[in-house]
């Protein structure tokens, strides 16, 4: 590692990381505004995809003990909609286990599964996310020695606690352990704040703006499987 602390175990955000979460969630929203119409006609006469968007935040700001949960803050917006139009909510399981299942129909950037395969051989892997992608629907469970969500532990990145908790499934500690993700603040500060050595992946040329560099920077997994393999 070239005067780098060895590191024992990774762990990998999702979203963006592995894959563009943004063309999923569209198509869910979308499917999901398609089902109210067929459903619930009286919601999306009132509430446009727009509309859903704007009351998801409005939720995310005014419910503060579901923000770590994506999964039941989505599921706050379907019991607001329907409400607000006097339906009742027997459908929201319906709801939800639709957008859920839409939302994991994701595709892997191309150097995605190739790095998981090259990592898997040689580090325990734990995923670290916020939202809520389902490993298993994905195909790629097998590759991870276990899973952290935020609406498991109850903060969002960059609270350090989903940081540490994943280093007790690898069994590693966190000075030992490389965190990979995306996110300037959630993933890089959120694991520098933790203790462990940071990985920014930058697949658009992002600019880093911070006053401190993270351990290693790259643009896809690829590069990680050249740095770490």
């Amino acid at each position: 590692m070239n005067g780098v602390v060895e590191i024992r175990a990774i762990t990998l955000d999702l979203d963006n990381t592995l894959w563009n979460v943004f063309p999923a969630i569209e198509r869910a929203e979308a499917n999901s505004h398609e089902l109210l119409k067929q459903t619930y006609p009286k919601v999306t006469e009132r509430f446009s995809i727009e509309d859903v968007r704007n009351l998801r935040e409005d939720l995310f700001d005014s419910m503060p003990h579901i923000r770590h949960d994506f999964t039941e803050l989505r599921r706050q917006v379907y019991v607001h909609m329907l409400q607000a139009c006097d339906y009742n909510l027997e459908g929201v399981d319906n709801l939800m286990g639709q957008f859920l299942h839409d939302r994991n129909q994701l595709t892997l950037y191309p150097d995605s599964l190739p790095a998981l395969k090259s990592l898997y051989s040689k580090y325990p892997l734990v995923s670290l996310s916020d939202g809520n992608s389902d490993l298993e629907q994905v195909g790629i469970r097998d590759y991870f020695v276990g899973c952290v969500y935020a609406a498991d532990i109850g903060f969002l990145k960059p609270h350090q606690a989903g940081f540490l908790r994943a280093c007790e499934i690898a069994n590693s500690q966190p000075g030992e352990t490389l965190h990979i993700g995306d996110h300037p603040e959630s993933d890089i500060d959120g694991a520098k704040n933790a203790g462990l050595r940071t990985m920014w992946m930058r697949r658009n040329c992002e600019k880093w703006e911070k006053d401190y560099e993270p351990d290693f920077t790259v643009t896809s997994m690829a590069d990680v499987v050249d740095i770490l393999c």
